[in-house]
């Protein structure tokens, strides 16, 4: 087995023990909390499943990127949320309010079995390029690799509650595992990044980052943990998926493409992160000091 086949092999075995162990810790709760409100499932698929693909084809269009990069922003645009994306939001919102991001995170894999291909399909037909990825075979990959290990994970949880205890050990070994091949990948191509970044490249995936998050935050209603939660998972996908689908071109570079956006894209969240830890802080002593004094 070649070293590209292991680093594939390596990114799929991450996705699935990273979905596994959200679909452990998803309760029933969580899916009940953006369900039941269907005003805020619309904002959130119309932020992360329409205006996502949409913004990342017309990037594609105004700059002259390398065709990797274009499949790689298309991939990371259609992508579910990423397996790591309630756990980034601890620091980010109040203690009580993760459900909305489970539920994003169960929602978006759940409509990738459907949506993934579609827009796929679709963005190939604007983008008139000659990359085609068949729809039957991005729906195997988002079945195989996230849908498949989220319902097992359901049964897990449901009929073995005890192996709940192994769950962060099994996000720890997919996060080290993603590393690791990540970085293999870079260190395999880094004679060739170069050619994938031409003028424009690096502006292109900072512009679709900040506006995305704009979307996510405007769309995400009157709640600020709520305009956090949406803002980063419209721009906050899954690599390993991304990059499987992009693997799936005839464009050998795609993969790297996702790595140097996802590294560009967690640059560029930086300022609106820390403003709202800010907020988070601010918010939280305003809420103490409240409690006191009442």
């Amino acid at each position: 087995m070649s070293l590209q086949s292991l680093i594939g092999l390596g990114f799929t075995v991450s996705i699935f023990l990273g979905v596994l162990a959200v679909g452990m810790r998803v309760a029933p709760a969580d899916l009940r909390y953006l369900l039941d409100d269907p005003f805020r499932l619309f904002r959130s698929l119309l932020a992360m499943s329409v205006l996502a693909p949409i913004l990342a084809v017309l990037a594609c269009k105004a700059f002259s990127l390398h065709p990797a990069v274009m499949v790689a922003l298309v991939a990371l645009a259609v992508a579910p949320v990423g397996a790591l994306f309630s756990q980034a939001m601890l620091p980010l919102v109040a203690p009580g309010n993760f459900a909305y991001a489970r539920g994003l995170f169960f929602a978006s894999i759940v409509l990738s079995v459907f949506l993934t291909p579609l827009a796929v399909e679709l963005i190939q037909a604007i983008l008139g390029g000659h990359e085609h990825v068949h729809p039957l075979a991005v729906a195997k990959v988002v079945i195989g690799s996230v849908l498949l290990p989220l319902g097992i994970g359901f049964a897990i949880a449901r009929w073995w509650p005890a192996a709940k205890r192994w769950n962060s050990a099994i996000q720890t070994v997919s996060s080290l595992v993603l590393a690791v091949c990540a970085v293999a990948l870079l260190a395999i191509a880094w004679s060739h990044l170069g050619a994938v970044i031409r003028e424009g490249t690096l502006p292109a995936i900072v512009i679709i980052v900040l506006i995305g998050l704009a979307v996510g935050h405007v769309l995400g209603g009157p709640e600020e943990d709520d305009r956090t939660v949406l803002a980063f998972a419209t721009v906050s996908r899954h690599p390993g998926v991304a990059m499987t689908v992009a693997s799936l071109t005839d464009q050998p570079m795609a993969p790297i493409g996702v790595l140097l956006a996802v590294i560009v894209g967690e640059i560029a969240v930086l300022p609106y992160e820390l403003w709202r830890k800010r907020l988070r802080a601010t918010g939280a002593v305003g809420h103490t000091l409240k409690k006191k004094m009442g």
